[in-house]
């Protein structure tokens, strides 16, 4: 667990952990240079729970964080989770079970999205793609739409551990996204995997404080890792394969960057980064766009940033 400036949602989050219904857990905090209360709230719940183990190191990112606690696990699985969210009581037991009767390489399962007062519908996207369910498959199965069926995200997977150091992957350093690279190319490395009807993550939106909280602030951190997960892609033999996948991926999240951001000088860094070197490195291409972006695709292609707001307007509107 990764954490930062966190101590306001911190207990709820680790209370969650250490009150599983699966007991044998080593429970890794890394406090990432927090300036709060933080390391005090993971240190007064470790007076009572063994288990906790708490590292600090100077701020470098969610990132850093991870791959420390990754250097430092010993157990035979492993499990990212974030310092604002909430664990299903009963995640941990049902998920080790799994994959030990499935012997697997990495368990992917569904979300929820909460608010302070309410909580949200959130689709499985595995379920809505018609990707086999509950059942072992290879991600080759499924290699024109594995990143649409997977969100790039740790803390929906449950990886064995062995099988994660073998591959040698690490979390990029980046401040914000920097676990794209991370995810998109464990699973692609994997042999074994299993898609699970099940939600158990509760993942806290409207939190201010978290990473993903400010679309203005190291807006060009996606198209790093973009380009990183496209390269390391070639690099490792894969891109033919999951080529399809990837462009979608790679379009689709630029287009709700260019959405999400609102200061007007951070949008026109972030259209002409695209315009003139994402667009090219990544591949992106309009045959991979849903035709609601392709306005959008063409206004980046003529390094138009006028056209570009333009575009995302109408689509924030609703129209084409």
């Amino acid at each position: 667990m990764p954490v930062f400036n966190a101590e306001r949602f911190l207990e709820g989050s680790l209370r969650s952990v250490t009150e599983q219904s699966y007991g044998n857990l080593e429970i890794i905090c890394v406090d990432d240079g927090s300036t709060d209360y933080s390391a005090a709230v993971i240190q007064r719940l470790a007076l009572t729970d063994d288990r906790i183990r708490l590292l600090s190191r100077e701020n470098g990112g969610a990132g850093a964080a991870r791959n420390l606690g990754l250097d430092e696990a010993k157990g035979e699985y492993i499990f990212f989770f974030d310092s604002d969210d909430l664990l299903h009581r009963n995640a941990v037991r049902t998920l080790v079970k799994t994959a030990e009767k499935n012997n697997t390489d990495i368990v992917l399962f569904g979300y929820y999205k909460f608010s302070e007062d309410k909580k949200i519908r959130t689709d499985f996207s595995a379920k809505t793609l018609k990707v086999p369910l509950n059942k072992v498959i290879s991600p080759r199965d499924i290699s024109g739409c594995l990143y649409q069926a997977d969100h790039g995200m740790p803390w929906n997977k449950f990886y064995k551990t062995d099988f994660l150091k073998k591959t040698g992957v690490r979390f990029q350093t980046l401040k914000n996204t920097n676990d794209e690279f991370f995810s998109r190319i464990t699973v692609v490395e994997a042999e074994r995997i299993l898609f699970m009807n099940r939600k158990f993550v509760g993942y806290r939106v409207g939190n201010k404080n978290s990473l993903r909280g400010n679309a203005d602030v190291n807006i060009l951190d996606c198209t790093y890792a973009l380009s990183a997960v496209h390269d390391e892609l070639k690099k490792r033999g894969y891109y033919d394969t999951y080529l399809d996948t990837y462009r979608k991926l790679a379009g689709y999240v630029v287009m709700l960057k260019l959405l999400a951001i609102e200061d007007k000088d951070a949008f026109e860094v972030f259209v002409t980064e695209v315009s003139e070197n994402t667009l090219h490195s990544c591949e992106i291409d309009e045959d991979h766009l849903e035709d609601i972006y392709k306005g959008l695709y063409r206004a980046l292609l003529s390094k138009d940033v006028n056209k570009a707001a333009t575009e995302t307007k109408k689509i924030k509107n609703g129209k084409r």
